[in-house]
């Protein structure tokens, strides 16, 4: 009778899934910050029902003429996007549940903005959101009597877009060297009017995105954008001070060291930078400062 012989083989290790819950969190527009879900959340946690995370509502603007059958679909819009959390309050004694029932309201007001975060690290996305309450919340019994009540919260996002972690790049441009330095005269330095580097900006975002620059001097004749979007800096940033631009058609804001000169840079084109994939980016300049150029991705959804 043959006998086999074999080498025993370990079994592979697969490694348990993560049934974590995806991190949520709120924090308020006065600062507080209230975990959602997970083991970190007592006070509220979010119930079955949340609604905000997924596509928003797009408005398809359309054409239509009496010689072409159907429609044209010439664009869309995003609307405001509507939020609805469950929450769920508990506490062990009616004064717990007063305490932590009215922090968690007094986070929310009917304008200014609280931060909704869905996910954590690089992956984490925000949304900002704001009160809209009916004032027809109904308490079916005294709640701090059960000490156990569920609220339906409604809120709104004027900006309903969700926001990725900014992407920043830094672009830094040497002083020039000397080229010729003749006895008692001064010393004339090689030109950097070329631009910084080969440079892109990358868009991952589902939606255009406006960019935000940041000079460092001493830098002049700055030339940033992309494409025909072309920013011409019409004045010097000194060594030590700071110009900030940001293209955003909300702000359109220029500050130098803090002071407003939008007034000083004068008319100039603004544009956003395209969804998904890399823009070459033009940045010429003199001098030996840096740039550093900011986009912050808007997604669809908060994953």
């Amino acid at each position: 009778m043959p006998i086999i012989l074999s080498v025993p083989v370990a079994p592979e290790h697969v490694p348990a899934p993560d049934w974590s819950p995806l991190p949520m969190s709120w924090t308020g527009w006065d600062g507080s910050v209230w975990p959602l879900v997970g083991a970190e959340a007592r006070n509220p946690r979010l119930g079955r029902g949340v609604k905000g995370l997924h596509m928003p509502k797009f408005t398809v603007q359309k054409s239509s003429s009496l010689l072409i059958p159907g429609a044209e679909v010439e664009g869309y819009s995003i609307d405001e996007r509507e939020v609805f959390w469950p929450v769920l309050f508990r506490a062990e004694t009616p004064r717990d549940w007063l305490a932590e029932h009215g922090a968690f309201f007094d986070s929310f007001h009917p304008v200014k903005t609280g931060t909704w975060t869905v996910g954590s690290g690089v992956d984490a996305r925000t949304l900002p959101l704001r009160g809209d309450f009916s004032g027809n919340h109904v308490f079916d019994r005294d709640p701090v009597l059960s000490l156990w009540t569920m609220v339906g919260l409604e809120l709104e996002a004027p900006r309903p877009l969700w926001r990725g972690r900014a992407i920043k790049q830094r672009f830094e441009n040497s002083e020039g060297v000397p080229f010729i330095d003749p006895a008692g005269s001064p010393p004339l330095h090689i030109s950097r009017g070329a631009s910084f580097a080969e440079a892109a900006v990358n868009n991952p975002g589902d939606e255009p995105a406006y960019m935000v620059h940041t000079m460092e001097g001493p830098l002049d004749q700055v030339v940033i954008g992309f494409g025909d979007a072309l920013i011409d800096v019409p004045f010097p940033v000194p060594a030590g001070s700071v110009l900030v631009i940001d293209t955003d058609p909300s702000s359109r804001l220029a500050t130098l060291d803090g002071v407003d000169v939008t007034r000083e840079l004068g008319f100039q084109m603004f544009a956003p930078v395209p969804a998904k994939g890399a823009t070459p980016l033009t940045l010429i300049a003199d001098g030996g400062g840096a740039v550093t150029v900011e986009i912050t991705p808007l997604y669809w959804r908060a994953f």
